[in-house]
């Protein structure tokens, strides 16, 4: 509650502030991270531990969905209100309902924890990988995020996942539009995202339902090579338009559809008795320095202007298919 708060209140420095607004936008963008960064982790563990080790991927292949619908409301709405007040005013009553939505996850969450109970008898009716590791009892040693920097699994699953994040995922959000930009067709930008998210959102729970029957790894694989084949249609394209943009998204949505909900599975399966919070937090931590990490080698290209061919390119975005963490093929789909 209190990290939504805190979102909450980042945002409401921008809904507030009149004249300048590089400096408040500064401070609320450093909080606004750094509240996310703590509540992504905490809702994973919520969820996680919320459901049996056997129905993870199910509840955050859901979560995935809904999350990407509401991503799609979201621009939606912010589209709408900078289209009736302006661009200026608009951007005022954006982040002031922003503000608004974390006040409304900050009761929901607090009405979530009134029953915790509830969720500590599912855990523990369900939970039978958790619980046999339970019985061993936890060693001295095995405490925070030490604990989790000593497991090879976790430290393989962290090493996949800044890879592809930051060969993968940033370049969706920064290489997209920068070719975009480069290519003067900035007015389709809209509709490929839109294209990306509306994938994900129909996609991922029926999806979800096939690959569920398939192995951890050829998932995976799977999701990379999608990854991997929405920039080699970019990188093969010798003057990318809206045409490739969108079919490289719209692949790329489906490379998004196999990954989001194994990986976050994967991560929590891992995690022993005690250390669940600490493995997301972990999971967040790859997240965030992928993304740091890929967007500082794009501008950097970008700045430098450096051509880069499309066969080196297509190699590039193979390569998390050939990262595939090994430790997939010990872990079951019903946990450890």
């Amino acid at each position: 509650m209190g990290v939504a708060a805190t979102a909450a209140a980042a945002t409401a420095v921008l809904f507030g502030v009149r004249g300048g607004v590089v400096l408040p936008a500064v401070v609320a963008a450093v909080v606004g991270t750094g509240a996310a960064a703590a509540l992504v982790p905490t809702l994973d563990a919520l969820l996680a531990r919320s459901v049996p080790g056997s129905a993870r991927e199910k509840a955050f292949s859901w979560r995935n969905a809904i999350v990407t619908g509401g991503a799609m409301i979201g621009v939606a709405g912010a589209s709408g209100v900078l289209g009736v007040f302006g661009v200026v005013s608009g951007l005022h009553w954006v982040y002031g309902l922003d503000a608004v939505s974390f006040v409304v996850l900050a009761a929901l969450v607090g009405r979530t924890a009134g029953r915790r109970g509830a969720v500590a008898d599912i855990a523990e009716a369900h939970g039978a990988a958790e619980d046999a590791q339970a019985r061993r009892g936890p060693q001295p040693s095995d405490k925070g995020y030490a604990a989790v920097a000593r497991d090879p699994a976790m430290r393989g699953v962290f090493t996949f996942v800044l890879f592809v994040v930051a060969a993968g995922f940033t370049q969706l959000q920064i290489g997209l539009p920068a070719v975009s930009v480069l290519t003067n067709d900035v007015g389709g930008l809209g509709w490929v995202f839109t294209a990306n998210m509306l994938v994900v959102a129909l996609a991922q729970v029926p999806a979800q339902r096939i690959l569920s029957r398939l192995p951890r790894p050829v998932v995976l694989a799977g999701g990379a090579s999608c990854m991997a084949g929405a920039w080699a249609i970019v990188a093969m394209d010798p003057t990318p338009d809206f045409r490739s943009l969108l079919a490289a998204a719209v692949v790329f949505a489906f490379g998004e559809v196999a990954y989001m909900p194994v990986v976050a599975a994967l991560v929590n399966d891992l995690a022993p008795p005690g250390l669940t919070g600490r493995y997301n937090g972990a999971h967040t931590l790859a997240w965030t320095s992928g993304f740091a990490i890929g967007a500082l080698a794009t501008g950097t290209l970008l700045a430098a202007e450096i051509p880069v061919d499309g066969g080196a390119r297509a190699d590039l975005g193979a390569m998390p298919c050939v990262n595939q963490p090994p430790m997939c093929r010990e872990i079951p789909r019903d946990g450890p």
